[in-house]
Order: structure tokens, then C-alpha cells, then sequence
């Protein structure tokens, strides 16, 4: 049973559709996220120039392959959280803004 409800952003569908062969581990991995979003995932800031990754947190796939999401309770402690688009959300929900590998994750396409 899910103690978090999901949200998917379009990038996430969109690139869950481009790898599709990994499906059923990010499945796998997304089902676990929504039991305890906090367990073995590693909160993020500015990994690149580009991008201010700050509020979004990394969870593993595989050694290489990220899921890349936001946990809204954690929004409000979070003062410079771009992904604050939660406001009328309940806390319990998981903001789900995409996957894939590494590099392409932290880049947010």
C-alpha cells in the first residue's frame, strides 16, 4: 500500500515511453518511492550551471539510470525550490519530473 500519491510530469511519460525496456524496474522503483520517498534517495542542488536542480531529489534505477522527482512536504522548508507547484496538493504526494540516465536526468530532458 502507497503512503504517497503520484503525480507524472509530461518529461517523466514521455521518457519512461523512450525506455520502455527498463520498465518494470522504474515500476519496480516508483512503487517503493510512493511506500518512503526519503529511503536511499539523495537530495540535490545545483548540478549544473544551467539547471537548479534545489528540492528535487535522485533515486537509483540501476548503476547508471536516475529518477528524478520532488516530495511536496518537503516544499515549504525548501526556500528556493523551483518545482513549488504543489501548493494545492496535500504534503503526502510525490512530484514525479523525469528518468533516464545520468547525465540526461540531471539535465531535466
Amino acid at each position: 500500500m502507497n503512503s504517497y500519491e503520484a503525480i507524472y510530469e509530461e518529461l517523466f511519460a514521455r521518457n519512461l515511453q523512450k525506455h520502455s525496456s527498463l520498465k518494470a524496474q522504474i515500476r519496480k522503483k516508483v512503487e517503493r518511492l510512493l511506500e518512503n520517498p526519503y529511503h536511499n534517495t539523495e537530495t540535490l542542488a545545483n548540478a549544473s550551471s544551467r539547471l537548479n536542480l534545489i528540492g528535487c531529489r535522485s533515486a537509483r534505477v540501476d548503476r547508471n539510470f536516475r529518477i528524478i522527482f520532488v516530495i511536496c512536504e518537503e516544499c515549504g522548508v525548501i526556500p528556493d525550490c523551483e518545482f513549488c507547484f504543489c501548493e494545492n496538493l496535500s504534503g503526502k504526494t510525490v512530484v514525479f519530473l523525469t528518468l533516464g540516465p545520468h547525465d540526461a536526468a540531471y539535465a531535466m530532458n
